[in-house]
């Protein structure tokens, strides 16, 4: 599977969030530098999640409804068949989703991203190798801070 690499305005988008865990945490703070309003949705939600500032959460099952008016979501549930689901349903109502750890699943994918001032790089690797993007970044950003 091939993405293509962009970058996309997040600008007075809400970012969706299903579910409420160290998953959905973990996502929320590398996304929260970019944008901070999101909406998590989980029957259990991280005490962490529901003190962040810009972070509406709602603690109860999911629904395909939740998508609506949604550009972006993505499925950091335990749960790898409502994952699925949330990208079928992703479909029916033109959100892109990502499913967190299943790039086969997923519209689109996070690279490891360093930001300095207005310039951002970002590395990816379709989400085939994490560990090699995020070290090819940390060598970028040390070349980039010591020149």
């Amino acid at each position: 599977m091939m993405f293509l690499p962009l970058s996309i305005s997040v600008s007075g988008q809400q970012i969706l969030i299903v579910g409420g865990g160290k998953v959905a945490l973990n996502k929320v703070r590398r996304l929260k530098r970019f944008v901070n309003n999101f909406k998590v949705i989980a029957p259990e939600i991280a005490e962490e999640l529901k003190n962040m500032e810009g972070v509406v959460c709602i603690e109860r099952k999911y629904s395909h409804k939740d998508l609506s008016d949604h550009l972006l979501v993505y499925a950091a549930t335990n749960n790898h068949k409502l994952n699925h689901q949330i990208q079928a349903d992703a479909k029916r109502y033109r959100c892109l989703v990502n499913v967190v750890d299943d790039p086969g699943y997923s519209d689109f994918v996070s690279p490891a991203i360093y930001q300095m001032g207005e310039m951002t790089v970002a590395v990816g690797s379709n989400g085939k190798n994490v560990d090699a993007s995020i070290l090819l970044r940390d060598k970028i950003k040390a070349f980039l801070q010591h020149n």
